[in-house]
C-alpha cells in the first residue's frame, strides 16, 4: 500500500508487472540496497512479500523520503528499513548487500560503482539494473503510397512524443519467449562493465552471470525499459 502527494512524487503505473515479479522473488533472510527507492515503489514489496530481511532505502527527494516513513509505517515494516537522504553515490555503506535494486531510467549507469561497493564483498548477490533500451525494427517492404490514416502519433504519446505503455499480455509472452539481440548486447556488456567495476574494487576476480532480462515496458517508439538481473559472485583462489 502506497500513499504520496501527487503533486510532489512520481509514481508510474507502468511499473506494476516489475512490482509484481520483485515481490515473488526468494529473498527471505537477504539485506536489501535499492539505490532510488522514490516512495517504496520497489521496497515495499521486497519487504513485504519477497521476505527480505532489511533494507537500505536510498532517496534524495525530501517529499519522496516522508512518503516513504509513512508508507512503511502503513505496511508495519518500518523496523526492518534504514531510509538514507540524500545522494545514492554518496552512500557511506560497504559490503552489506545480498540484492541491490537500480531502479532508475533511462539509465542506472551512474550508481553501478556504489552497487558494486555494498554489495557483500565475500559472497556477492544479484543486482537489478534498470536500462532503457533502443532496438531498431527490421525495416519493412518499400510501399509506393502511405495511407493518410498512418500519419499520427504513436499511440499514447504525452506531447514529448515518448509513450510510455505497461507491455501488453501478447506482447509480454511474445517477448518473454525471444530475447531481442540488442537486449542480449545490453546485457553481455552491463555484465563485462560490472565485473571489472567489481575486480577493480576488490582487487580480484569475479564473476556475472546473467540470470534474466525483464521487459517492464514500451518507453518510446522502439525503445524498451529493461531490467537486468546480474549475478555476481568473487572467484575463489
Amino acid at each position: 500500500r502506497y500513499t504520496f502527494d501527487v503533486t510532489k512524487c512520481m509514481f508510474s503505473p507502468g511499473n506494476i508487472t516489475e512490482k509484481l515479479r520483485v515481490a515473488s522473488l526468494p529473498c527471505s533472510g537477504e539485506v536489501l540496497v535499492d539505490l532510488y527507492a522514490g516512495i517504496g515503489y520497489f521496497t515495499l514489496p521486497y519487504l513485504v512479500h519477497a521476505g527480505a530481511a532489511f533494507a537500505h532505502a536510498c532517496e534524495w527527494n525530501g517529499h519522496a523520503v516522508e512518503a516513504l516513513r509513512r508508507n512503511l509505517v502503513l505496511n508495519g515494516v518500518q523496523d526492518r528499513c534504514r531510509i538514507h537522504h540524500g545522494d545514492s553515490r554518496q552512500l557511506e555503506l560497504r559490503d552489506v548487500a545480498d540484492r541491490v535494486n537500480l531502479g532508475l531510467i533511462p539509465s542506472s549507469e551512474e550508481g553501478w560503482p556504489t552497487a558494486c561497493r555494498v554489495l557483500k564483498k565475500d559472497t556477492g548477490g544479484v543486482l537489478h539494473i534498470h536500462h532503457n533500451v533502443e532496438a531498431l525494427p527490421t525495416p519493412a517492404p518499400l510501399q509506393t503510397q502511405v495511407p493518410q490514416a498512418e500519419h499520427k502519433s504513436p499511440e499514447g504519446a504525452g506531447n514529448d512524443g515518448e509513450a510510455q505503455h505497461p507491455m501488453e499480455d501478447g506482447e509480454k509472452e511474445a517477448l518473454g519467449t525471444r530475447i531481442r539481440p540488442e537486449w542480449q548486447r545490453w546485457a553481455e556488456a552491463t555484465a563485462a562493465r560490472i565485473r571489472g567495476l567489481l575486480a577493480e574494487l576488490h582487487g580480484q576476480q569475479w564473476c556475472t552471470s546473467i540470470l534474466h532480462i525483464e521487459a517492464v515496458k514500451s518507453y518510446a517508439p522502439h525503445v524498451h525499459h529493461l531490467v537486468l538481473d546480474l549475478e555476481c559472485r568473487p572467484v575463489l583462489p
